[in-house]
């Protein structure tokens, strides 16, 4: 991953600078017509981090880092997005400001060892002063990676977030911009990366980190996610909340985080998929992104500790391989959970399963219910079979989905042979759906 020139980030459309431009006071005559009136969707948090959110506010970057000290900053985005207009938009609007920024763009859809070595390279080869992360999960965690290990020196090992947290940490200012909603990465320190040599998914977080971390959530910049990725981090949202609900723990916090958020999303998420120019189906997704990933502060589940050794093995899409897994885990927890699924079905309004359900009674057949439709609308693929998987690599990933500390929440004990058997039902689609 070598560091892409600062000097190319030029030439995008003008609505693009536009709306990155200083003057905030006049950005509601700069947006579009769909989102003006939405300033009730606009405001400054303060918890868990501090937020500026609402549309047009991407224009605030370059204040938020001088607010902050940096003036040379390094932007980072994946390679996907670095050579789009949302990026040229934020590296001009800070090179226009009077900064010096960089830009290294050479992080993967699923984040490397590779990736963070080469961009924490490309800070100190910047004489960076702070770090600027954009994009979904890919940008981001990279981004936050990067600024851990080009700021204290360690490595990656060294910070994995099992281990106790090294002291004298040192992490630059960081500003973690979205521009999908669903990992809801920008809300903590926590980043995951593929260990190329083991393919095996670690995750890294620091204290030190979180408190470096300002967010800006402009929902403009998810304009022009596509209806599949829209539907992708969407469930991955989705995901989060059902799974910090399901978790065994009492955190009455977060647990209503995670039944807002997934209120937020039954509304939202077919809206924004259905029209990516609804600003504010955007906004609300963007805001139940940010809530689902503050309710995984209490902990994750069985999606995700097999869904990341699937994606480490497999490099699938992070959002469709749970979205895929989901149905069949939530099934396989379903004696541990019943409680907490009527209460989301009563919280969200859930209508009793259309027939061939399993019954009419409780609150747990009307969420798989609403899932399973969901998903139909979203046209998730039904199988993983359908995304190239097969079940050849069951066992590993089996296997690594016990090892994961990600899953350790999950609300009933995933042993090997669980795993395998739900990663086996997903590749062939059984236990999905319409039950007996």
């Amino acid at each position: 991953g070598k560091a892409q020139s600062s000097t190319t980030a030029t030439d995008y459309p003008l609505h693009h600078t536009l709306f990155m431009q200083r003057a905030i006071s006049s950005r509601r005559a700069l947006l579009p017509k769909s989102s003006r009136g939405l300033s009730s969707v606009a405001a400054d948090w303060a918890f868990p981090v501090p937020v500026t959110f609402g549309a047009g506010r991407a224009a605030e970057l370059p204040a938020k880092l001088r607010e902050r000290g940096s003036n040379r900053p390094l932007l980072v985005a994946d390679k996907g997005l670095s050579g789009k207009p949302v990026v040229g938009g934020l590296f001009d609007s800070l090179a226009a400001a009077g900064l010096q920024p960089r830009l290294f763009g050479e992080v993967d859809a699923n984040p490397t060892d590779l990736n963070i070595v080469a961009g924490a390279a490309a800070y100190r080869e910047h004489a960076a002063d702070g770090l600027v992360a954009v994009g979904g999960g890919s940008g981001l965690d990279a981004g936050k990676s990067i600024a851990m290990v080009a700021g204290s020196g360690r490595s990656l090992d060294e910070l994995e977030w099992t281990r106790p947290p090294v002291e004298e940490m040192s992490c630059p200012p960081l500003v973690l911009i979205p521009t999908t909603a669903g990992t809801g990465a920008e809300m903590d320190s926590a980043a995951m990366y593929t260990d190329t040599s083991r393919r095996v998914k670690f995750c890294v977080a620091h204290p030190g980190c979180t408190a470096q971390i300002h967010v800006i959530a402009d929902p403009l910049l998810t304009l022009s996610l596509p209806p599949t990725l829209t539907a992708w981090t969407g469930m991955d949202a989705v995901t989060h909340a059902i799974e910090a609900l399901s978790v065994d723990s009492y955190h009455p916090m977060c647990d209503g985080i995670a039944l807002e958020s997934l209120r937020l999303m039954h509304t939202w998420l077919p809206a924004a998929v259905a029209d990516g120019s609804d600003v504010a189906a955007r906004s609300h997704m963007l805001a139940a992104s940010a809530m689902a990933a503050v309710a995984f502060q209490k902990g994750l589940g069985a999606v995700h500790g097999l869904s990341e050794p699937v994606g480490a093995v497999h490099n699938s899409q992070h959002g469709l391989t749970n979205a895929i897994l989901l149905p069949h885990v939530l099934r396989a927890n379903r004696a541990a959970i019943e409680p907490k699924m009527d209460l989301a079905a009563t919280y969200l309004g859930l209508p009793p399963p259309p027939p061939g359900y399993a019954t009419t009674d409780g609150g747990f057949e009307r969420v798989a219910a609403w899932l399973d439709t969901l998903a139909e609308q979203l046209q998730i693929p039904a199988t993983l079979a359908e995304i190239g998987i097969s079940d050849e690599t069951a066992e590993e990933c089996a296997a690594k989905a016990v090892a994961n500390p990600t899953g350790f929440t999950n609300p009933l004990p995933f042993d090997a042979e669980m795993y395998s058997g739900v990663f086996r039902a997903a590749v062939e689609g059984r236990d999905r759906g319409r039950l007996q």
